[in-house]
């Protein structure tokens, strides 16, 4: 790499998503979030392509292919383009993360783990049930979840679409679920126990495959390594 110290400091935020904007990589920069090479950035600094920039602890990835984990709000759609004035999951993140694509979407009344890329092959890899990507949730029901119920869950319970069947069903209280699929369909988990006569209050993916939501806040994103992925 070349060591000429000829890349503004506010471009290179944004080249590693780590900034939506320059304006916003110079906020920044002001507020005293961004180092080089451990030590405090300043304004108008100029690096080689070996510097090393971390914003709040994240260093971001100029790697040709990007793939995030991110911590998806309720409120926001799993969609490229609003509609009907909704926000989607795109508003929350860099500019340059706008292209990439996702791997299970959810839907504007859930929240937790999804996981987006840049490699469409992977997201293949992820989405699709025959690769055996199981993700799991947490839901909460609005009333307790009855025995015969659960094992209905596990049977396999007919929905518009075909069967629904979860391949593990835990009770962590009478109305919180812990429930794993082997497969993704548009509000599957909703439409199942609607059909069993509960409402879904609350529904967070919290692992897709080998990735876990961990401690990720709700909005935030962490990008996965190479051997992070290759699990």
């Amino acid at each position: 790499m070349s060591t000429d110290k000829n890349i503004r400091l506010n471009k290179r935020l944004v080249e590693l998503g780590l900034s939506d904007s320059r304006r916003k990589a110079d906020d920044d920069i002001a507020g005293g979030k961004v180092y080089v090479n451990g030590e405090l950035a300043t304004l108008g600094m100029l690096l080689s392509a070996e510097d090393k920039v971390s914003l709040a602890g994240r260093t971001g990835s100029t790697r040709s292919d990007i793939t995030i984990a991110f911590n998806k709000p309720v409120g926001y759609v799993s969609s490229h383009t609003a509609q009907n004035n909704d926000k989607t999951i795109f508003e929350l993140l860099p500019k340059s993360f706008r292209t990439l694509k996702i791997a299970g979407r959810l839907d504007k009344d859930s929240k937790g783990l999804m996981i987006l890329s840049s490699n469409g092959d992977l997201i293949q890899k992820l989405a699709h049930p025959s690769q055996g990507k199981t993700k799991e949730y947490m839901v909460e029901l609005s009333t307790r979840l009855s025995p015969p119920d659960k094992n209905k869950l596990l049977s396999g319970v007919k929905i518009e679409d075909g069967i629904s069947k979860f391949i593990k069903v835990s009770v962590i209280n009478p109305s919180k679920i812990r429930v794993e699929l082997g497969e993704g369909r548009n509000r599957q988990i909703r439409r199942t126990f609607n059909t069993l006569g509960y409402k879904v209050v609350s529904l967070e993916r919290i692992r897709h495959g080998s990735t876990e939501l961990g401690l990720l806040a709700p909005g935030e994103f962490v990008f996965l390594s190479d051997r992070d992925i290759n699990k």
